[in-house]
């Protein structure tokens, strides 16, 4: 038994090699373990989060869970909080080194659920985040926030859908809105050497390049993950020093003494998956210049991003090897059940001590046959494992 997975001894010959169908697309990188399908609520475990990781103590999400409130999602409600300039909100994240690309499938929405926000900067979407050397409050040193983010909510027009992308350069945030976003959509951020690309894809819609940046100073590791703020105003009023160490709710004691008030947080986001993947970049653009449009045009950037880029992560239903058919001449059939929409790895071994990666592949149904026209003359275990 191997993890997610199911082996079967064959013999005297049978082993499992690549001749897939038609229904596989190739996929599966070193990347695809970080990536979570939200389908499996243990999973939160393997999620780090800002307000811990540098010894903050204010837990910025009054919810957070995996396949609970919302089955197969991410779901998260957030106090008060914001990113802008000293401001730090919340970031779900891993840490990520060299090029990637990670993509999400949100859904943001009022706390009743039934439409935009109503709350001034009131976002969910993905952040890439360069690390601070810090693990409690008293490390912290003004102008070390540097960070890039693709966001959709409400920005300066409650009530209403919008995108907001923002750049911080040493605690110097410049932002863009755009209106007219859709009430979910699928949106992608990829960093490539210097480069930093945010794309998007409206609910039914094709895939768009949103925005590119050229962030020289990030190093190779980088924090990235998912981040939700609300209600601006009261974090504007409060400060920076007082929001970052406090969970702002109406009537809370700031270390300054003073007491919160008027706090109308109003954001609910739910996430499909989180998916994470090194970029495969042409061959014509690796020493290109992707963050000038006038360089690498929109259509470039999406011959390789976009859905190229976002294969699904592993299942949590575990694959089932139904039966191997031999027929005569043409080698082996090995038919297994799998869930759909996942990636896979095919594994042999002869000793049950070791095992070789035969392929990697995304499935699309929930069955799959495949064919080794040419098997081993030994004994042979096979399984099919899910990252």
């Amino acid at each position: 038994m191997g993890m997610n997975g199911n082996a079967i001894r064959m013999k005297p010959f049978y082993y499992l090699c690549l001749a897939l169908i038609a229904a596989l697309r190739a996929a599966g990188d070193d990347l695809t373990p970080l990536s979570d399908e939200f389908d499996d609520a243990s999973s939160l475990s393997q999620w780090r989060r800002i307000y811990q990781v540098e010894g903050w103590g204010n837990n910025a999400l009054q919810q957070l869970d995996i396949n609970t409130t919302r089955p197969g999602r991410m779901w998260m409600v957030p106090h008060t909080s914001s990113w802008y300039a000293e401001w730090r909100g919340e970031l779900t994240f891993k840490t990520v080194t060299g090029d990637f690309v990670i993509t999400t499938d949100v859904e943001p929405r009022n706390r009743a659920g039934t439409g935009a926000p109503n709350s001034l900067y009131s976002l969910a979407g993905i952040m890439v985040r360069t690390p601070r050397t810090m693990t409690q409050p008293s490390q912290w040193t003004p102008g070390g926030q540097n960070y890039v983010f693709l966001s959709m909510g409400a920005a300066n027009q409650p009530g209403t859908y919008q995108f907001e992308v923002k750049t911080t350069l040493n605690s110097s945030s410049t932002l863009y809105i755009s209106n007219g976003a859709p009430s979910r959509a699928t949106i992608q951020v990829a960093r490539i050497g210097q480069h930093l690309l945010m794309l998007r894809r409206d609910a039914g819609g094709p895939w768009r390049v949103h925005q590119r940046y050229f962030r020289p100073d990030m190093p190779a590791t980088l924090q990235a993950g998912l981040t939700v703020y609300t209600d601006w105003p009261v974090c504007e009023t409060v400060g920076s020093a007082q929001q970052n160490v406090t969970v702002l709710t109406n009537g809370a004691r700031l270390p300054n003494g003073g007491i919160v008030s008027g706090a109308q947080p109003d954001l609910s986001a739910s996430f499909e998956y989180v998916r994470f993947a090194r970029p495969t970049i042409p061959a014509g653009l690796r020493n290109a210049n992707l963050s000038n449009a006038a360089s690498v045009s929109d259509a470039q950037i999406l011959a390789f991003l976009g859905s190229a880029a976002s294969p699904p992560g592993g299942a949590t239903i575990a694959p089932e090897i139904l039966g191997v058919d031999r027929q005569p001449g043409q080698g082996l059939v090995l038919n297994i059940r799998l869930q759909p929409d996942r990636s896979h790895h095919l594994e042999r071994s002869i000793d049950l001590k070791s095992w070789t990666t035969l392929t990697n592949f995304v499935s699309v149904g929930q069955t799959l046959s495949v064919r080794d026209p040419d098997p081993p003359s030994r004994n042979a275990l096979y399984r099919v494992v899910s990252p």
